[in-house]
């Protein structure tokens, strides 16, 4: 009979135990994303929107991390008539660490953004409008000081710089970060869906859309 080695079998043992674990902790992830996403379609369903799992969307180049594929699950719907289209988009970075004895441990790390897009009446070319950060050198745009010093455009101011745009932004009316291409206006911010309101507060959004549109 052939001895084994008591430390091989409890490194043995270690490894299939971790094994098992990592398939454990897998299984109940799936099982909790499954409970989710059915929580997130009966809402859907319940208030005339339309669940659409990865749907074929180009959103990611004007997201963080720029995911081409990172929307794994959006809604479809209108507000007060105009066309709404609500995701999730994820993105993971793989975090690399170094021990003393010189290996090296990958970490994933996922974070998650909910995406709101409201279809507009016109196009309009590619421009994004951030907050300015509180050491970013300030210039002047938009020909609005308070604008101007608080908030930053990134490409080509369009006609819908306007006083009241320009005004629901400083009275907080409007969602910061936001960006526009085409007939898309797209804000985001980081988190995930809620199942028991997936869709979240859209009025700012909706708001927003009206000034982009001349509609207010």
């Amino acid at each position: 009979m052939i001895g084994v080695d008591p430390l091989t079998g409890t490194v043995a043992f270690l490894c299939v135990a971790s094994l098992a674990l990592v398939v454990v902790v897998a299984l109940l992830a799936a099982r909790q994303r499954r409970r989710r996403d059915t929580r997130i379609a009966e809402w859907a369903a319940r208030h005339g929107w339309q669940l659409i799992p990865q749907p074929a969307v180009d959103w990611g180049s004007r997201l963080p991390g720029a995911n081409p594929a990172g929307v794994r699950v959006m809604l479809s719907g209108q507000v007060g008539g105009r066309p709404i289209l609500v995701g999730e988009y994820e993105v993971t970075d793989v975090q690399v660490v170094t021990g003393a004895d010189g290996s090296a441990t990958t970490t994933p790390h996922t974070r998650h953004w909910v995406v709101s897009v409201a279809i507009l009446r016109r196009a309009w070319a590619p421009a994004t409008v951030t907050a300015r950060g509180r050491l970013s050198r300030r210039e002047s745009v938009t020909g609005d000081p308070g604008f101007d010093k608080a908030f930053r455009i990134t490409g080509a101011p369009g006609p819908w710089c306007t006083p009241p745009l320009f005004a629901a932004h400083l009275a907080g009316q409007v969602p910061v970060p936001w960006s526009v291409s085409g007939a898309e206006l797209m804000t985001w911010t980081e988190g995930r869906l809620v199942p028991s309101h997936p869709v979240g507060d859209l009025r700012p959004l909706v708001h927003l859309a009206s000034l982009l549109d001349g509609l207010t």
